[in-house]
């Protein structure tokens, strides 16, 4: 769902959940900017029993004018937007609406509308909202930003539990007010919560093996945890910390690590693991676990310790939870199975014995690289963000960036790249497999800058195989006893050693392994053969064929037709596009002069403005490098269709095949001009695949027995194509590489 999707209504409604906290403020109020920026007379609600009363957001409502107001009922609007909640939630009084949408950061816990925006994976409803203003272009003013700045400060303790690059984006490029969030933030803390610490401090639990604090916290704002943590964390005997507060929906955690071999992120990760979601920063993070899934964990941890199940109620009698200190037991052991449960390694003394060691390969899946020093001066530092996080290296005058088709980054030299890569200096590369997109940044001058415009596709050439570990048990690797931080694995996860090299290992889940590697002794399915349709996919051929049908219309009288209406027309040959162009098709007794006149002036100016699409000609050499064999088959007239090919494609192609029906050789959608390009290329079907971009194409596929892949850049759109039954859709010529 965008922002602009909701314009279609008048009557709206915004509304917050009950007790709406900062981030709930700043999200609504987001919203309902964008609508009166638009021309709408939205109203910015919540509801519930308790008014808006603590004292930062008093403040902050004030501050920025955020039209707030608390309401009892509605009258049935004609769309309601619930934010930072969802429709039907506890937390959020039920009003009717027409319509509904929703915009949210939190789990999905029930049905939700067809108009939505819920990423669970956020650290912030903000985030959302300032993402979808930024895809409408909307200038953020001030007030705003300052807002939305302010809800993801808190709603991910004072950023320490940021996860993603886009809360990462807003807290690093909002244009916010840093002296009214210095007041928001001096008025944080009540003198109730004051209590609270208080209470919670005296009440800590200290186990001196791991010179581990756990320390329980009454109900309290998320922020008030993470001043516990570091408080506790002062303590010299302390080096690593947990702090959690039980709320209704569920439990709030904070962490703490003041020591290198104790990540408080990844801490957060495995406390959470499955359950809950958690993570930050190495040495601040936080998680959160939903009570339905606290509960369902802690009943299979109760089955497996044989211990009884220590449930209370609530005051109503309406539902029940683990005690207090069921929770903290529970999570106890959570914490005590990581700190147990993992092998530190240290790059120079990493014994390899104990380990299943794997030879492998890289796949030769396309990549992306950029040279820095295109895109920022050597010297400077750069820092590029990626969806994992942020890397930080000096521009060298070789310095190269690597790109994965997941947006994951790494650092290489120039004599790296052009040992281990084919390079294609004209093909660009685009990340597909990821939510965000790399970004790059001169960290002197704090200038951000558009490297993916100059990234450019790289292939792994086959290397001797090299070396892989599978791991047995958690594992954390410093690359160098003097490095301050390491590189995680968990069971079941490879460790790759690149050349040997433990500079350059790295952790990959097994999954991710085999999409990406090939082990020695594994035999790849490769395809041996490629067979294309011509116009819209490898050719745009839609000007010349529209220039030639209004020729001919024009020299008979005829209405002429538009670009659209002739894409429309295509596909099954040039004879039934004429029909389909004159008026009456083949009943015209015009029609055949027409015909005739269509096919003289196409023969004569096929080429006028015809050319391949983009990335095709470094396809097409990229797979004669690995050597698959490539043909076309045509519905266009045979003559056509090897003019065609020997002006652009005569180095690439063993056959081409046009429209031969008088030959006794149906055209498409039968099976006759692939069998016969088939035996031409020397294989059966079961090594090949057909890439087209029609129905007639999908069809054609289906009649000759082969696989089917089916461009998005040609004549029908993905709608069309999938009503159609294509199953595999590629947007870029260079996605073709994963099917061969």
């Amino acid at each position: 769902m965008k922002l602009s999707d909701l314009l279609q209504f008048d009557n709206i409604i915004v509304q917050c959940h009950d007790n709406p906290d900062a981030d709930a403020l700043a999200s609504g109020f987001g919203v309902y900017e964008y609508l009166r920026m638009n021309g709408k007379s939205p109203r910015l609600v919540y509801g519930g029993r308790n008014i808006i009363h603590k004292s930062n957001l008093v403040l902050m409502v004030d501050s920025l004018g955020i039209p707030i107001e608390h309401v009892d009922f509605l009258d049935n609007p004609q769309l309601l937007v619930t934010v930072d909640c969802q429709y039907g939630g506890g937390n959020v009084t039920f009003f009717k609406a027409e319509n509904v949408a929703v915009i949210d950061h939190h789990r999905v816990s029930g049905e939700l509308p067809a108009m939505n925006r819920v990423m669970s994976y956020m650290g912030s409803c903000a985030t959302i909202v300032w993402d979808m203003l930024r895809e409408e272009g909307v200038e953020i003013n001030r007030n705003l930003a300052t807002a939305l700045y302010y809800g993801l400060y808190t709603d991910t303790g004072e950023f320490t539990e940021i996860t993603h690059s886009l809360d990462r984006d807003l807290r690093d490029e909002a244009d916010f007010d840093n002296t009214i969030v210095a007041k928001f933030r001096n008025a944080n803390m009540s003198l109730e919560e004051l209590d609270i610490a208080a209470t919670a401090l005296l009440g800590r639990d200290y186990i001196e093996e791991y010179r581990l604090a756990i320390v329980k916290a009454g109900a309290c704002d998320p922020n008030v945890l993470g001043i516990i943590s570091d408080f506790v964390l002062e303590v010299d005997a302390i080096d690593i910390c947990m702090v959690f507060s039980v709320i209704k929906n569920g439990v709030k955690l904070s962490f703490r690590s003041c020591i290198k071999e104790v990540s408080a992120s990844e801490m957060a990760q495995e406390v959470c693991r499955d359950i809950g979601s958690g993570g930050g920063h190495y040495y601040k993070a936080g998680g959160f676990i939903p009570m339905d899934l606290l509960i369902d964990s802690y009943n299979v941890y109760c089955k497996e310790k044989d211990v009884t199940p220590r449930f209370q109620y609530s005051s109503d009698d309406t539902h029940k939870r683990p005690s207090d200190s069921a929770i903290k037991s529970f999570l106890e052991e959570r914490i005590f199975d990581y700190l147990n449960d993992t092998k530190i390694i240290y790059g120079e003394d990493f014994d390899t014995s104990g380990f299943k060691k794997v030879d492998y390969k890289k796949r030769p899946i396309p990549m992306g690289y950029i040279i820095a020093k295109d895109i920022l001066p050597v010297g400077c530092s750069m820092g590029v963000r990626t969806a994992k996080g942020d890397i930080s290296t000096p521009v060298g005058e070789d310095t190269v960036v690597i790109i994965g088709e997941d947006g994951s980054v790494q650092i290489l030299n120039l004599d790296r790249l052009n040992k281990s890569f084919r390079i294609y200096k004209d093909w660009r590369f685009t990340v597909k497999r990821t939510d965000y997109v790399p970004k790059f940044k001169n960290k002197d001058t704090e200038t951000i800058v558009d490297g993916m415009a100059h990234a450019r596709v790289c292939i792994p050439v086959e290397e001797d195989f090299s070396r892989a570990f599978v791991l047995k048990h958690k594992v954390k690797l410093f690359k160098n006893k003097d490095d301050s931080s390491y590189i995680s694995g968990r069971p079941g996860d490879i460790m790759v050693l690149s050349n040997d090299d433990r500079n350059e290992a790295y952790m990959i889940s097994k999954t991710e392994f085999e999409k990406t590697h090939i082990a020695k002794g594994e035999e790849e399915n490769r395809k041996k053969a490629v067979v294309f349709d011509l116009d819209g996919t490898l050719l745009y051929t839609l000007e010349d064929l529209k220039n030639a049908t209004n020729y001919a219309l024009k020299q008979k009288g005829m209405p002429e037709r538009t670009l659209d209406e002739v894409r429309r027309f295509v596909g099954n040959g040039v004879r039934l596009l004429m029909e389909r162009a004159v008026p009456q098709g083949a009943d015209n007794p015009e029609f055949e002069e027409t015909f005739a006149l269509f096919k003289e002036y196409y023969d004569a100016h096929c080429n006028d403005n015809t050319s391949p699409y983009d990335g095709i000609m470094e396809l097409l050499e990229e797979l004669k490098v690995r050597g698959i064999k490539m043909a076309i088959v045509s519905n266009k007239i045979d003559f056509a269709v090897k003019s065609l090919d020997k002006l652009y494609f005569k180095d690439y192609m063993t056959a081409a095949i046009g429209e031969m029906e008088e030959e006794g050789i149906r055209k498409k959608p039968a099976p006759d001009m692939v069998q016969k390009a088939l035996k031409e290329l020397g294989v059966t079907q079961d090594e090949a695949i057909y890439v087209g971009d029609s129905d007639v194409d999908i069809a054609t596929a289906k009649n000759s027995g082969l696989e089917c892949v089916s461009v998005t850049w040609g004549f029908r759109d993905v709608e069309f194509l999938k009503e159609h039954g294509a199953t595999n859709l590629i947007d870029e010529p260079v996605e073709l590489l994963n099917y061969v």
